[in-house]
């Protein structure tokens, strides 16, 4: 959409008093004077209109998703279709991602193309876009000003970082252990995965008679394991325990150690599941590949605080379960009203582990240690994490030169490093 004012108004009152007063007193030096003006007028009425309708501005990113502490480069190209120069030329960029300053003031001749990029970190998670962009330019004389709205916008989805974790021992789930479906194992299910041929010291309880009498050889079943539990991811994002902001908030903790407690379960080949209190309450069945692993960080990176408190998901969640599975807890909340909810659970099988973010440097009424008492008493794994354990995400090495674009014989654009 492009829009044109007039920026001096003075010389359409001008024009108009000049024609008043030629109709009036007919003098050959009002004729002059309305000729001169009248036509630097009607001439940057055009130059402006022209501009207006000949300048592009494309903006290039191959990204539609990066982690917290990426790089993205987008690449501009502003071009100049008409046969009239733009003398001054102001950028607006109206991205919503922050730290990322795509304003620009130029000129341009005609008939010629301006490209450059800009590389910036991105340095919070969440839904963010790149464009659109508010173009101004006008005539040289600076008589009518031409305002072009660009509308083109990318969307980037900033995932949260992955982060090398302390050792967390996770409780294993149901009453037959944790682990993918193996062959002969000690904790055994009904199921006999095959047969083979009979060894000194098999018991006598796992001979397979229907092949044994076919084959006229002595066989006993292998038998599977018990299917492996899966992994609950319960984060509690209660916004009355959500101390700080950026980087070092308990919110960025939170989600961090929760997205790097997903990827290293499924990186075992584990079922992970996600359930969070934030302000639109995200539930993501468990299960193992790299699409949940995908559904799981696009879930944290949108997460934010919200009202419900941890007690009260603990309640709404438990019928939903299922049995025999491990559910991990990140809080930060101290309050002990919510153990009385959690201890029920375990009667399906359904083994919990806790982990406390310490806020007590934000709070200094916080005594987190007798939260991890009160849950150790019960018989419930409990991890205390410090503040600052989990590294920021490293800033990546400056790249000193500028880049420019060349255009070689063929057309093609090339960047170069100078």
């Amino acid at each position: 959409m492009t829009r044109m004012h007039l920026r001096q108004p003075i010389l359409a009152v001008l024009i108009a008093f000049l024609l008043g007063l030629q109709l009036m007193q007919p003098s050959r030096t009002w004729t002059i004077l309305l000729t001169g003006i009248t036509g630097m007028f009607i001439a940057a009425y055009l130059w402006a209109w022209t501009l207006g309708r000949n300048l592009h501005l494309r903006r290039e990113t191959h990204l539609g998703w990066i982690q917290v502490g990426g790089q993205i480069e987008e690449r501009f190209t502003l071009s100049n279709t008409s046969s009239l120069p733009a003398s001054w030329v102001q950028i607006n960029d109206q991205s919503t991602l922050p730290e990322f300053n795509a304003n620009r003031s130029t000129s341009i001749s005609a008939g010629y193309f301006d490209q450059w990029s800009l590389t910036a970190t991105c340095n919070q998670r969440g839904l963010f876009y790149l464009g659109g962009a508010i173009i101004q330019t006008g005539d040289p004389f600076g008589i009518f000003e031409v305002t072009i709205h660009d509308s083109q916008r990318t969307s980037l989805l900033v995932l949260p970082q992955i982060a090398a974790l302390p050792e967390i021992m996770i409780a294993p789930s149901g009453a037959y252990g944790d682990g993918r479906p193996r062959r002969n194992a000690v904790d055994q299910t009904i199921h006999a995965a095959t047969v083979r041929e009979y060894y000194h010291g098999d018991s006598t309880r796992m001979i397979h008679w229907p092949t044994t009498a076919r084959m006229n050889k002595v066989f006993v079943r292998l038998m599977e394991s018990a299917p492996e539990g899966k992994w609950w991811i319960l984060l509690d994002l209660d916004e009355r325990h959500m101390f700080g902001k950026g980087w070092d908030s308990v919110e960025e903790q939170s989600v961090t150690l929760a997205a790097s407690l997903a990827d290293a379960g499924l990186r075992a080949r584990k079922s992970v599941g996600l359930i969070t209190n934030s302000k639109q309450m995200a539930w993501i069945n468990p299960q193992k590949g790299e699409g949940q692993r995908w559904e799981i960080m696009q879930a944290l990176a949108l997460a934010g605080p919200g009202r419900l408190t941890l007690s009260t998901v603990l309640e709404r969640i438990q019928p939903s379960l299922g049995r025999h599975h491990s559910l991990i807890i990140i809080t930060a909340t101290t309050k002990s009203n919510w153990l009385k909810t959690l201890l029920p659970i375990g009667k399906n099988g359904i083994i919990p582990s806790v982990i406390l973010l310490d806020t007590s440097t934000f709070d200094n009424t916080v005594v987190i240690e007798n939260t991890s008492a009160a849950l150790q008493q019960r018989g419930v794994t409990c991890h205390i994490m410090p503040r600052g354990m989990i590294e920021p995400p490293k800033a990546p090495p400056q790249q000193r030169g500028k880049m420019k674009w060349y255009s070689t014989p063929t057309g093609e654009i090339v960047s170069v490093r100078s």
